[in-house]
């Protein structure tokens, strides 16, 4: 009899879990799953920058029936919608901040478009989280400006002429692409080293032939067409005589510079937060031209990477530039970065990249964004709508800005023409709210050395009081037994507090109202210090206020 066979017991463990390979495209994916999850965070908590302040309140003044200028103001059209939404006006640019964070998304698709056409899946990922890694693209790549949008618009362009077919319709698109892109930024006009580096590439892959390059030509004449179509009709609705080629001239006069970079710190803190793509930048010349690459597309990377040079010579970058300009160059250092990772694991250099982002998004002050809601807030619950303020970067969208935007060329330009526009302003209109979110502003109220003219600084100084935190109201402060002629600019009705006090021969109890006009009155007090404060009894909020920075340094 032959022994039959037992069967083996079936095993009750589950099998082990594997981890991908350390060469698998999962893990560049997962490390820009995560960064894009530290970024949504960064919408909500981030502080507003004063720029993005600017970019909203072009949106809110075109809401009220006012286009200043044609260009660079296509966003107050595609974000119309906005100030029809409930909340202060930072609850606003937050919610305009995830269409951002959509923009960039498409910025990272397009760079993994452009990376297949030369490298391989995972080194194309990672090329995508090279850029989303750096230390100030994980800041500003969903910030409220015209960096996104533009980025996004221009890269997809440059995917289209890489990779699509040089048919009607990928054309049509790359056209309107860059048209869209140019209208919303000037500086669109920078990414042509890489628009025609990758055209000779693609010239070249088709051996020069006469229709590709045909094509092409009518593409980017098309852009032209679409560009001049846009402008046509968004100058329509302009409501003051500006000339779009005016403003392109003034730009031009502080955009590029010889010497030394005047942002040369942000320079080298964007290299040091973003260490792995700067040394993969420099040695990606040296990659490209030593590869086994057709020359077409040596020239092609090699035109993706000339933005990287901008700094040296273009005047205007600040942190959130590199959201626009690191886009190409991280498809421009794939050569060097395939080469870096058969050398090291992919899983490390994600990692690296990884615990790098994470340390930039882990010291963000989160504190600033309440601070900047509790003066937005209380100034839109404080004055009418539309009301006339002064300010740095229109802060208060609600209300009607009344001076230029306080930025070093506006400062430049105002004083080189010498003009006291302050007071002229205070002369022809009420301007009750004087708001300090400015060191220019600060020091024009304070400093001994104040950086306005000296009639503008006497206007704001004689004219404005301290209410709460930033926040100055038109009015005046007299000391006891005081009897002088006073100079007044700002109309309207005021509030006497800690009277009584007689204004022009008519006697004035404590908290009664008075009517006082623009030009100089006669103010005789008593035994009590006199505050005479514009508005109807306008208290400050209950709460003092969080004595903190009002933005954050890039």
């Amino acid at each position: 009899m032959t022994a039959q066979a037992i069967p083996a017991p079936v095993s009750q463990t589950k099998p082990a879990t594997r981890l991908p390979l350390a060469g698998s495209a999962f893990w560049p994916a997962a490390a820009i799953g995560l960064l894009l999850a530290f970024q949504l965070s960064m919408v909500f908590t981030r502080a507003i920058n004063w720029d993005e302040f600017w970019f909203y309140y072009h949106v809110a003044d075109f809401a009220r029936g006012n286009l200043a200028q044609p260009l660079q103001s296509l966003h107050v059209r595609l974000f119309a919608w906005l100030p029809g939404m409930s909340g202060s006006g930072v609850d606003k640019i937050v919610t305009a901040r995830l269409a951002m964070l959509g923009c960039e998304m498409v910025t990272l698709g397009a760079i993994y478009a452009l990376a297949r056409k030369f490298v391989e899946r995972p080194v194309a990922l990672t090329a995508a989280l090279l850029y989303l890694s750096a230390g100030f693209v994980l800041q500003h790549g969903f910030s409220f400006r015209t960096d996104p949008m533009a980025t996004a618009a221009l890269m997809s362009a440059l995917a289209i002429l890489a990779r699509a077919r040089l048919t009607v319709l990928p054309l049509a698109a790359f056209a309107v692409l860059v048209a869209l892109a140019g209208m919303i930024t000037m500086k669109a006009v920078l990414f042509a080293p890489a628009f025609l580096g990758i055209a000779w590439m693609r010239w070249s892959e088709d051996r020069f032939a006469v229709a590709t390059a045909a094509r092409m030509v009518a593409a980017g004449v098309s852009a032209v067409a679409a560009f001049a179509a846009l402008y046509w009709w968004h100058s329509a609705a302009l409501t003051e005589a500006t000339e779009g080629t005016a403003m392109a001239a003034g730009a031009s006069r502080w955009m590029f510079f010889l010497g030394v970079p005047p942002y040369w710190q942000m320079g080298l803190k964007a290299a040091l937060t973003a260490p792995v793509l700067t040394l993969l930048a420099l040695a990606a010349p040296f990659a490209i031209w030593r590869s086994e690459l057709t020359n077409g597309a040596k020239w092609g990377l090699t035109g993706l990477w000339l933005p990287l040079l901008l700094p040296l010579f273009y005047t205007n970058t600040a942190a959130y530039f590199y959201a626009f300009m690191l886009a190409p160059v991280a498809v421009s250092v794939v050569i060097a970065l395939k080469a870096a990772l058969e050398r090291y694991s992919l899983r490390l250099v994600v990692a690296v990249l990884a615990i790098m982002a994470t340390g930039v998004f882990a010291i963000e002050d989160r504190e600033v964004i309440d601070r900047q809601r509790a003066v937005v807030e209380t100034t839109e619950a404080l004055l009418p709508a539309g009301t006339a303020y002064f300010d740095h970067n229109g802060m208060v969208p609600g209300l009607t800005k009344a001076n230029w935007l306080v930025t070093p060329a506006g400062l430049e330009d105002y004083r080189r023409t010498g003009t006291p526009t302050y007071r002229q302003t205070m002369e022809t209109q009420a301007v009750p709210l004087l708001l300090a979110n400015d060191t220019t502003i600060e020091a024009a109220l304070e400093s001994q050395y104040s950086p306005l003219l000296p009639v503008d600084t006497a206007a704001l100084r004689d004219n404005y009081v301290s209410f709460w935190g930033p926040i100055h109201i038109a009015g005046h402060e007299f000391a006891p037994g005081t009897d002088r002629q006073v100079e007044m600019l700002v109309p309207g009705t005021y509030t006497v507090i800690g009277g009584p006090a007689e204004i022009d021969g008519t006697t004035y109890a404590s908290g009664s109202l008075a009517e006082i006009s623009r030009g100089t009155h006669r103010v005789v007090t008593g035994e009590r210090p006199l505050r005479l404060q514009w508005g109807d009894n306008l208290a400050p909020p209950a709460q003092d206020w969080d004595d903190g920075e009002l933005y954050v340094l890039f």
